[in-house]
């Protein structure tokens, strides 16, 4: 097949150079024309030669993809092994046509049969979606395989200031840490046999939302409030105890003075609010200081985004535990996220049997502790008397 391209091509460039030849004063016209008609005639033999080629493949794919050996021809050269990695266009559009539960050529079968991972497209899209979460986006996130420790400042002595010529005395500084294992995070979702009429970006894009936009949910649900048992340890379970109550009647000026206060000083650079909409919407927004200043600050930029007495705050609902709404205030860094296992997508069409329908399945390996308990404080609001 190569060999006939190449010469059709051979052609074309020579009858490009003909056309021009003919205008030249001293052109041998007889000659110019019996080699048009000769080279005209070669390159249609050629095109009944390559519709044989192409043929004579597709019964051989077809009777490959039929269970039924063939004998097979010895190329004219020697076969090209091609190898795709998740990285490639190649393997993206066969994994995807795979979940659809579309057939596959030879070449995209082998394309995906050394490996089930995620094409790196898709995978990046499914890590953008979580971290467009803002809490996510915080946190720190860490992609590292099986259980991990993660080593945390205990007991710290500071430096002492020593005459010359006097030894110094070792302190007694520890060192904890924090083990991460790997917990289970599962998402399916049920969808009639129309995917294998989409499109591979529109099945892509479809397949990324619905599972991403539920991992998502319920890691953002394990970072604020997460059991610890078969998931991961939220802030709100770690701070099990709150660091202060405020105002039931609802927050004031000096509710957020006295969150802001109870911080420690080393954690304030990055600390951030977290609170929910309807907290921040009806008590907070709005709310001026004793010289009539805004405690709220939108920004120019992005009107969407907030502070509060200048630290930025992340609105989120699952801030209401057991009823109450909760403030949290502190360094969301210090919250360690791992992905030991990076998600995964598989189809079943067993449990569809009787409707047609197939089931996806998203799958990652994940735990997150908070590290430091003393990076973020812990307010909710106050009982009733």
């Amino acid at each position: 097949m190569k060999k006939i391209l190449k010469r059709q091509k051979e052609i074309k460039d020579r009858l490009a150079e003909i056309r021009t030849a003919v205008d030249a004063p001293d052109a041998n016209l007889d000659e110019l024309e019996e080699e048009s008609r000769n080279l005209t005639v070669e390159y249609e033999k050629l095109e009944e030669r390559k519709a044989e080629a192409e043929r004579r493949n597709k019964i051989l794919e077809d009777a490959m993809n039929n269970g039924i050996q063939k004998r097979t021809f010895a190329p004219e050269t020697d076969p090209e092994t091609r190898t795709f990695g998740v990285n490639t266009p190649e393997y993206r559009a066969a994994f995807l046509k795979r979940l659809q539960g579309k057939d596959l050529g030879a070449e995209e079968r082998a394309a995906v049969s050394a490996a089930a991972a995620i094409p790196t497209q898709t995978l990046n899209m499914i890590v953008g979606k979580l971290e467009k979460n803002p809490l996510i986006a915080e946190v720190d996130t860490m992609h590292i395989p099986g259980n991990i420790s993660i080593p945390v400042g205990g007991t710290v002595n500071a430096a002492s200031w020593l005459p010359m010529g006097t030894a110094s005395t070792d302190s007694e500084d520890t060192i904890t840490s924090i083990e991460l294992a790997a917990y289970k995070l599962i998402k399916t979702v049920e969808i009639t046999a129309d995917v294998d009429a989409m499109a591979i970006d529109a099945f892509e894009n479809w397949l990324t939302s619905n599972l991403a936009n539920q991992i998502e949910a319920a890691l953002d649900i394990a970072i604020i409030s997460g059991t610890g048992s078969g998931q991961a340890t939220g802030i709100v379970t770690t701070l099990e105890t709150p660091t202060g109550t405020f105002t039931e009647a609802g927050l004031k000026l000096k509710d957020l003075m006295k969150i802001i206060g109870e911080l420690p000083t080393r954690h304030a650079q990055n600390a951030k609010f977290v609170m929910p909409r309807r907290l921040f919407y009806s008590e907070v927004l709005g709310m001026e200081t004793t010289t009539g200043d805004k405690v709220v600050v939108a920004d120019a930029q992005a009107p969407g985004k907030f502070t509060i007495l200048g630290f930025p705050v992340i609105i989120d609902d699952n801030c209401v535990i057991d009823g109450k709404d909760n403030v949290i205030f502190g360094d969301l860094r210090e919250y360690k996220l791992n992905f030991s296992k990076e998600p995964e997508i598989k189809r079943d069409d067993s449990v569809g049997f009787r409707s047609g329908s197939a089931v996806y399945r998203a799958m990652t390996l994940v735990d997150g502790k908070l590290a430091d308990t003393t990076a973020i404080v812990r307010f909710e609001r106050a009982t009733k008397a």
